[in-house]
């Protein structure tokens, strides 16, 4: 780098200051980027092309909404195909250079929903608490600070965080968003496991939904949680706030966790009614009694819940896999 300056004729102190800038992204494990202009070449995008989605990248969404389980509406706001190239390609090659903390299990390479579920097995108390509205939380100077704190340019900051956010917000539907708000976490996340630490419990979070796990002494320390979190910058939907006792049913994130980690009863019946109403009636009359005759990707469903079973229950999924494959699909 240093010879190449040399033989554009930049001067000594600019020199340096390039050289320093890039040696303090390298010390972070973090690639050198100096500018838009750099940005775009290490894209392959044209640079006034890669211009226009910086200052118009609002223009590149689609917004859509899709039903919760408690019957309200999520609005998804799904970029473009190009932006979202774009976005995996700062996913790839910018944000996966960051830290993410160790027990953060949503969106993380190698690691699963289940393996979220493992570290509060066998716990008499189980504290869950989900995060309000997680991505429209976190704005646009967030994600600029994310980049900005690191040693980016005030420049290529403000360009990350316009390609990655929507409206002023991280936008759910982008493929940069869930890494983005991991980063964004891992002060909080750090925060809550002292705190655990402390009380001799256990903690994870997996994307919006934080789990606490210990003994009795959890109750004490529910207000010193919830405090940590809203100073983080987060709402609590305390509808969902819950406190579970090994007398009853425990769940992390769906999971049942009171001895090891199961999927719930009730989504295996769901599976092996769908299993026998095909066996007996065959799979497009099953469809037509509950009128899903449409649905092209019924069957792609069917395995996708078996597979889900046995990535949590090996034994059991691979069970319902096999009648899977029994069935006569031609009819």
């Amino acid at each position: 780098m240093e010879s190449m300056l040399v033989e554009k004729g930049y001067g000594k102190r600019y020199k340096e200051a390039c050289i320093q800038y890039a040696q303090g992204l390298i010390d972070q494990g973090l690639p050198v980027v100096f500018d838009n202009k750099h940005l775009s070449l290490l894209m392959g995008i044209e640079s006034n092309v890669l211009g226009y989605y910086i200052i118009s990248s609002n223009k590149f969404y689609k917004e859509y909404q899709i039903a919760k389980s408690n019957g309200s509406l999520r609005t998804i706001s799904t970029p473009s195909y190009n932006l979202k190239a774009i976005q995996r390609w700062i996913l790839d090659n910018i944000l996966s250079s960051f830290t993410v903390h160790t027990h953060a299990y949503g969106f993380v390479k190698g690691r699963n929903i289940k393996d979220n579920a493992i570290v509060h097995t066998k716990k008499k108390l189980v504290l869950n608490i989900d995060i309000k509205n997680f991505f429209p939380s976190i704005k646009f100077e967030h994600v600029f600070y994310i980049f900005y704190d690191h040693g980016y340019t005030k420049e290529l900051s403000y360009s990350l965080a316009s390609l990655t956010t929507f409206k002023g917000f991280l936008p759910q539907g982008a493929p940069s968003s869930p890494c983005i708000a991991n980063i964004l976490c891992n002060t909080m996340d750090k925060r809550l496991l002292a705190l655990a630490t402390k009380m001799n419990a256990d903690y994870s979070r997996y994307a919006d939904d934080i789990t606490i796990s210990g003994d009795e002494n959890i109750r004490d320390y529910i207000d010193t949680i919830k405090s940590i979190i809203i100073n983080e910058g987060f709402d609590i939907n305390y509808r969902k706030l819950r406190l579970q006792t090994n007398k009853n049913m425990q769940e992390v994130t769906g999971l049942i966790v009171n001895e090891d980690v199961k999927v719930k009863r009730k989504y295996k019946k769901k599976l092996e009614q769908h299993i026998y109403y095909c066996r007996k009636f065959g799979v497009y009359s099953h469809l037509q009694k509950i009128e899903a005759e449409s649905k092209s990707y019924f069957k792609e469903y069917l395995y996708g819940m078996a597979n889900f079973i046995k990535m949590i229950e090996p034994d059991e999924g691979v069970k319902f896999l096999k009648k899977l494959d029994d069935l006569n699909w031609g009819n």
